[in-house]
């Protein structure tokens, strides 16, 4: 039997006691709290059954892996092992930064698009974005296993333990899930759902209310016991492609889908931002490159001033974001399938002629993409919008070793299909729309494609090689925008983690609008920018930012106070 003993279990569940106005995630948040060992998660359970691994000799990887497993328990709407994974990882014994792929993937037998049924007719859209047929294969624990066999130094069943006590002994339900919850008809839209977080009369259980999901525990006892392989063995396979051949459309996937999957490893992407290396995940993210290019186009074009309330600079934002987006939709899909011209994407000289196309006086009214040399031609725009729930993990421990996560089931509860006490993705609403006859698109759906997505686990490194700002951020296609403007806000004005995550956000996601975040400061932004030219809209940009932040005598880090999240340290 694997379980904590009481006093640990304990430990885990005091997190969640606490009034919500005192689960700010300021743990660890100024330079006098910095501690040699930092974890920042989406839900203080995880958090501290990270720091559990942590104390007891474990790496970053056993860390993140119990982290998740707990995640996948208390904020199933965001991720799990029914979902897709990328690592950022830092080897500090051997300098050697290394990420990893296990996004979820298209299965064999695939259509054309989500929208195109079997017999080539069109399906309505809104179903089609829930239900079996939007399952891709999961890859969250092969890449988890990848990375332990690697890094990891605790044996593979003890990280289990916090998320086996915590289904069966139960955890409070937590006000963020519980806000989804609480939607108009989500009783209605989440039947598999209801025996578990609703009442009898379609109510969300009650803030605080104990929730135990005893099918939970039972399939991490698979994991624990039977290895990475458990996922998938005793009856694991057949139960994911029984369950995804329910909902709107039943699933193409096959048990040999599943067993065919294999998580990659794939060489970081990196580029200079003012005194620091930035390193993000390459394709099939297009988060990383849009990244590294708004941060080198902003610094091309910025004079040195960084300041987010200036409206001067809120619109050079906004130009470098759209020139981002143009082309990230026209170049960037799975590497393999496509040839995606990275180096050049990623590269000052290319920022640099971008940036010189920005009109500091008024906002362009036709973004197009730019031209790399090494571009692959014929390639149509990909018109497709990537949301995703989304979680992040930041850690660092005491002997330099860090790791960023960036993991997903896509949608909130993703394909609405829960099986053996875990959600199934729908990370195959990723992929773009069919092309035209005589078209091709870089992130069409193809048989064993991985969708791109706005994902960019994160890792900034000063000019001694250290690692100095460890992060990432969940929350659909902004994701981009809340990484690159707390980078900015961490780096060019030495703001903490707490201090940056904190801020209002801007977005150019949405095709031909700047989105600002509703009730923040940011929204005074709105005048100054319509009078530019750009259409405005406020509406709510609910991010899922960690970060921590090297300061003296350790670090320093803050999960995003618009969720659950808790940053703490040893």
């Amino acid at each position: 039997m694997l379980r904590l003993a009481p006093l640990s279990l304990a430990l885990l569940l005091s997190a969640c006691a606490l009034a919500p106005e005192t689960r700010q995630p300021a743990a660890v948040a100024s330079p006098e709290s910095a501690r040699a060992q930092v974890a920042v998660t989406a839900h203080p359970l995880a958090t501290r059954a990270a720091l559990a691994m942590l104390d007891k000799g474990g790496s970053p990887i056993d860390a993140a892996i119990a982290a998740q497993m707990v995640l996948g328990l208390v904020e199933p709407q965001s991720s799990g092992i029914g979902g897709g994974t990328f690592v950022m990882h830092w080897d500090a014994a051997t300098g050697k930064l290394a990420s990893f792929d296990g996004l979820a993937a298209a299965p064999a037998h695939v259509t054309a698009s989500l929208r195109t049924d079997t017999d080539g007719k069109l399906l309505p859209s809104e179903p089609s974005q829930r239900g079996g047929r939007t399952v891709g294969v999961p890859g969250t624990v092969a890449v988890l296993a990848m990375v332990h066999e690697r890094h990891g130094k605790l044996a593979w069943r003890e990280l289990f333990e916090p998320a086996i006590a915590i289904a069966e002994q139960g955890f409070p339900m937590p006000p963020y899930m519980h806000g989804i919850l609480a939607l108009p008809d989500a009783a209605k839209n989440h039947p598999e759902l209801r025996a578990l977080y609703f009442t009898e009369d379609g109510k969300p259980l009650p803030v605080g209310t104990t929730i135990r999901n005893p099918a939970y525990a039972k399939t991490m006892r698979r994991l624990a016991l039977g290895g990475p392989a458990g996922f998938l063995e005793g009856g694991g396979a057949k139960a994911i492609v029984d369950a995804a051949q329910r909902g709107f459309r039943p699933t193409l996937m096959t048990e040999q889908d599943l067993r065919d999957y294999r998580a990659l490893e794939r060489d970081p992407v990196c580029a200079p931002f003012l005194a620091w290396r930035v390193c993000t995940m390459a394709p099939p993210s297009f988060g990383g490159l849009y990244v590294l290019q708004v941060l080198q186009m902003l610094e091309a074009r910025a004079g040195g001033r960084f300041d987010f309330d200036d409206a001067q600079f809120a619109h050079l934002y906004a130009e470098a974001g759209k020139l981002a987006q143009a082309d990230r939709r026209q170049y960037v899909g799975d590497p393999g399938f496509v040839s995606v011209p990275v180096a050049e994407l990623a590269s000052p000289a290319y920022a640099r002629s971008r940036a010189e196309a920005i009109d500091l006086s008024r906002a362009a009214a036709d973004v197009k993409p730019g031209i790399p040399a090494t571009r692959t031609a014929s390639l149509a725009p990909d018109e497709s919008d990537p949301v995703s729930a989304t979680s992040q993990i930041a850690i660092a421990d005491r002997a330099g070793n860090a790791i960023s996560i960036t993991t997903t089931t896509n949608l909130n509860f993703g394909s609405r299909i829960l099986v053996d006490g875990f959600m199934l993705n729908n990370a195959l609403t990723n992929f773009s729309a069919a092309p035209k006859p005589g078209e091709r698109i870089a992130n069409q759906m193809e048989a064993g494609k991985r969708p791109v997505t706005s994902m960019a686990p994160t890792i900034v490194f000063d000019r001694e090689g250290r690692p100095v700002v460890v992060g990432g951020s969940a929350g659909g296609g902004p994701i981009v925008d809340y990484i690159a403007s707390s980078l900015v806000e961490m780096l060019a004005n030495d703001r903490t983690p707490a201090e940056a995550l904190a801020r209002g956000h801007m977005s150019t996601a949405v095709p031909g609008k700047v989105q600002l975040e509703k009730g923040t400061a940011a929204t005074r932004l709105a005048p100054a920018l319509a009078a530019k030219g750009h259409a405005v809209e406020e509406v709510p940009l609910v991010s899922g930012l960690g970060f921590l932040k090297r300061a003296p005598g350790g670090w320093i880090g803050a999960a995003d106070p618009r969720r659950d999240g808790a940053a703490m340290g040893q």
